[in-house]
């Protein structure tokens, strides 16, 4: 017995790969997505490193055991973003759409970088390891301009989220205004003019403000000591944007089911749901809570980055008074301080608060109902993988793109967060909870994830184990048109050359015509005379 498991274990440990994770600390949602990815890894036998960069101070690292070794950066202000991401401030407040996405987020992330690329240690870090494979959340082109730096063979981007523009572009996806917003701004009414406004913004973040947002890191100029990626690794150094394109696979934390179809590349692997948790019973606490309930349980949660203390007291309000309109509900609201608001909950008798909640466990019970979630991805695929409608209140970020998701496959409904009134609250909760379809489709939904053919981390570990052992993988599986220009993209050299010889043809047509026309005047003005 000693003999075979020795024999089994010789391929696993023939093809150990030296794995580099660069993990860019945003939310404290992300950590598990690339908790699971790394234990997937290791339990399969392949040694794995960490560059932490820890942008989000607010967010707790915790890794897995097994980790050879780390190295950790961060700003030199502690509190720099939380002094700087304007996505958390003031979180309810509706915000106009802005024409350029990303530049916010984007100088919070090129100024770490700009520190970092000048790092010795980290770039000696990354050549003493000889890694097979580098994996990079990928929020910013830095980790793959320092992984590549580093002599990293093979880069595999990993997206806590669904793909960003960034990704789209550098993938060369086709993304028609007509079918597709951008994930930060999914949405456009029908009317002529918000189309024309999309199609305008649309084109203008896809063909300006991404390559735009790549070329800080590389500005063409006479003098290269001007340039940070030049002026750091010398003349022949690669663009961001080819080394963005050339990414070997992209690994992305949704799920096809639950994402709106599109135009895709044989590079992108969707690994959503990786690592999920199979529900538990419940502890007896929340079981006889459960319990108490008439017809069932509503969950309640915003998710780890929106305490309760940043949740207007309006909107608090509006939300107790319109549950109380479903006393055969109860409604299981995780508060983050149960001292606060006591006298707002005084003789309410269908709503429960708690400051935590085991969220897989208790979507996982069928006395749970229906979910109101702000939509964070990781609830999103829960849900979904529960077979739970949900009511979406979308924050910010990825949560619009997700609600919008999933009100078309008509398992949540959606209410704004500016329109958090008493009125549009019961209209959703009526619909969620009495109307059978939404109840009927989740669990459709729900069967389709489960019986998916490619489950998430087999997937996961199988293309990056591929990739690592065929370097080059993206000269043969990138889309052509991942490196055109638009004016090349769109055929501009045939649209410019006919309507050139279109305007040719008319003017020859138009003098051809003048002259006869001359003519016939001056003979019919001789015959006259």
């Amino acid at each position: 017995m000693k003999r075979l498991f020795i024999f089994l274990s010789i391929p696993i440990l023939a093809n150990c790969l030296n794995v580099l994770f660069y993990v860019s600390v945003i939310a404290q949602s992300h950590i598990p997505f690339h908790n699971t990815a790394i234990k997937v890894l290791l339990d399969r036998g392949h040694t794995v490193d960490l560059v932490i960069a820890h942008l989000n101070e607010m967010v707790k690292i915790h890794f897995p055991a097994g980790i050879r070794q780390n190295y950790t950066f961060g700003y030199e202000d502690p509190n720099f973003w939380s002094k700087n991401a304007v996505h958390l401030f003031n979180i309810f407040e509706k915000k106009s759409v802005p024409f350029a996405e990303f530049l916010a987020f984007d100088d919070l992330t090129f100024q770490l970088c700009e520190t970092v690329v000048k790092d010795p240690n980290l770039l000696e870090y990354i050549k003493k390891g000889k890694y097979d494979i580098g994996i990079s959340s990928d929020y910013d082109p830095c980790a793959n301009i320092i992984m590549h730096a580093g002599g990293v063979p093979v880069k595999a981007s990993m997206i806590p989220t669904p793909m960003f523009q960034p990704q789209i572009y550098s993938a060369g996806l086709p993304s028609p205004a007509s079918l597709y917003g951008t994930v930060l701004y999914p949405k456009s009414d029908e009317s002529f003019f918000s189309r024309l406004f999309h199609l305008i913004r649309h084109t203008y973040n896809i063909y300006f403000v991404t390559p735009k947002l790549m070329a800080r890191y590389f500005v063409l100029k006479k003098n290269f000591q001007d340039n940070l990626l030049l002026k750091t690794f010398g003349p022949t150094f690669p663009t961001a944007e080819e080394i963005e394109r050339n990414v070997d696979i992209v690994l992305v934390n949704s799920n096809e089911i639950i994402e709106k179809p599109r135009p895709i590349s044989h590079k992108i692997k969707y690994i959503g749901g990786m690592g999920k948790k199979k529900s538990k019973p419940l502890s007896e606490e929340f079981d006889q809570i459960l319990d108490s309930a008439d017809k069932g349980v509503v969950l309640f949660s915003f998710g780890t980055q929106v305490p309760t203390k940043k949740v207007p007291i309006e909107i608090r309000r509006n939300c107790v008074e319109a549950f109380q309109k479903f006393p055969e509900f109860l409604f299981l609201w995780k508060y983050d301080n149960l001292t606060e608001d006591a006298e707002m909950f005084d003789g309410v008798q269908n709503i429960h608060r708690v400051e935590w909640l085991p969220q897989t466990d208790l979507l996982g019970d069928s006395r749970v109902k229906a979910f109101i979630s702000h939509m964070g991805l990781n609830s999103y695929i829960e849900t979904a993988t529960a077979g739970v409608p949900v009511l979406s209140i979308p924050l910010f970020i990825d949560q619009h793109h997700n609600a919008i998701n999933a009100a078309a496959r008509e398992i949540g409904v959606t209410v704004e967060k500016d329109q958090l009134t008493v009125e549009n609250l019961v209209n959703a909760l009526q619909k969620l909870l009495f109307d059978p379809k939404y109840s009927n489709n989740a669990k459709t939904i729900s069967k389709m994830i489960l019986e998916k053919p490619e489950q998430s981390e087999k997937l996961f570990v199988d293309w990056v184990e591929y990739a690592a052992n065929n370097p080059g993988l993206h000269k043969i599986i990138n889309l052509p048109g991942a490196e055109l220009t638009p004016f090349w993209y769109y055929s501009g050299d045939v649209i410019v050359a006919s309507a050139l010889f279109l305007m040719f043809s008319f003017y020859i047509l138009w003098k051809i015509r003048d002259f006869f026309k001359r003519r016939v005047t001056i003979q019919f003005k001789w015959k006259s005379d």
